[in-house]
């Protein structure tokens, strides 16, 4: 039981998120419950009260819900500073029963800044499918000479190996997974940072492992037409979407780079027309700019938008979606990639607000 004053104010965006995050979330009683691989959980709101109820396949799973839970609450509702401790049965120490071990296979250049990296792995049947598109990878020190993972305790809290924060972590879109031949692809950009996953991006080579958790988030919905927008983060989300689609799709795909050389071929349904803008030709703003301007239905119920990109594009674009074209939550998918100026631990630390619309 966790106490929660102003939970009204957050349980909305909770359940959205639980829900982005391989669970699928429904309402039960007087509370909600959440199902995933690992388990359920029953979430039930009560004068300023949250109580929640876990059943868990393994203890490892265990572990790994208590983690998911803590988390999402815990980023959502940062600015609370909420405790949250867990009653009930004890596992200790336990490795996330969704990490993965990848081993890169094939490093192919699509772009001055893009690079395709091809990995190999076991039991990747859980990453294959179509509505959670995303997972978090886990990068070892260079040079190391044996490679540590993280382990999950009772109180879902992260043991890093050593009882440091080793390992550099960021979350990438799976362009594509193959899960009966044991392989997937994900395309990763280089912004030109000095983030964990750049720097790995610069030295990969293959025999290079890294570890995977997921999925999660952010994948299509059913739709006869679709709106989809992002820049290169937003990019292999697009191409996956699309190349996916059934043949009769219509709609438009608007994707900004940073010049021409960033363009690249996939396959798409042939009533989606692909839009590519360029920053070089502009100061920004190009992509909401764009997505203001598209032919909007007057009837909603056949389309689907789909939005990836930094936050700044995305504030805008969800603001649009909301206040003026009115189109339901239930059509949308939109997120930010990433923040100007923000790296993954500064969102983190920031909490929920800080990649909120």
């Amino acid at each position: 039981m966790i106490d929660f004053p102003r939970m009204e104010a957050f349980l909305p965006e909770i359940l959205e998120s639980l829900d982005a995050h391989d669970m699928s979330v429904f309402p039960q009683g007087a509370g909600f419950r959440a199902t995933s691989a690992f388990g359920e959980t029953l979430l039930t709101p009560s004068d300023g009260l949250l109580t929640i109820e876990l059943e868990a396949r393994s203890g490892a799973s265990l572990n790994r819900i208590r983690h998911s839970i803590t988390g999402l609450i815990g980023f959502v509702a940062k600015s609370e500073q909420l405790e949250i401790e867990w009653e009930g049965d004890r596992v200790g120490k336990t490795f996330p029963p969704d990490l993965r071990i990848l081993t890169v296979c094939d490093i192919q250049r699509l772009t001055p800044r893009m690079r395709r990296v091809v990995f190999h792995g076991e039991d990747l049947q859980r990453f294959d499918v179509r509505d959670q598109i995303h997972t978090r990878l886990l990068f070892q020190p260079e040079g190391a000479d044996r490679p540590e993972w993280p382990m999950l305790d009772d109180a879902g809290c992260i043991i890093w190996p050593s009882g440091e924060q080793q390992l550099g972590s960021r979350v990438y879109t799976i362009r594509h997974v193959d899960g009966a031949d044991g392989t997937m692809t994900i395309d990763f950009y280089d912004h030109g940072d000095t983030g964990p996953g750049t720097q790995w991006l610069r030295r990969v080579r293959p025999g290079d492992i890294v570890g995977a958790l997921g999925p999660a988030a952010h994948g299509p919905k059913p739709a006869r037409r679709m709106l989809l927008a992002g820049d290169e983060t937003g990019l292999p989300g697009i191409a996956r979407i699309l190349e996916a689609a059934a043949d009769d799709l219509e709609g438009l795909a608007i994707i900004e780079v940073a010049d021409r050389a960033e363009e690249q071929a996939f396959e798409k349904p042939e009533k989606v027309e692909v839009l590519w803008l360029y920053r070089e030709d502009g100061e920004g703003g190009l992509l909401a700019d764009r997505v203001r301007s598209w032919d909007w239905p007057a009837d909603h119920s056949e389309l689907f938008v789909w939005i990836g990109c930094e936050y700044h594009d995305f504030r805008t674009i969800r603001l649009f979606l909301r206040d003026e074209v009115k189109l339901h939550k239930s059509r949308i998918v939109a997120f930010s990639h990433w923040r100007r100026g923000m790296s993954e631990e500064d969102i983190v630390a920031a909490g929920g607000k800080a990649v909120a619309a």
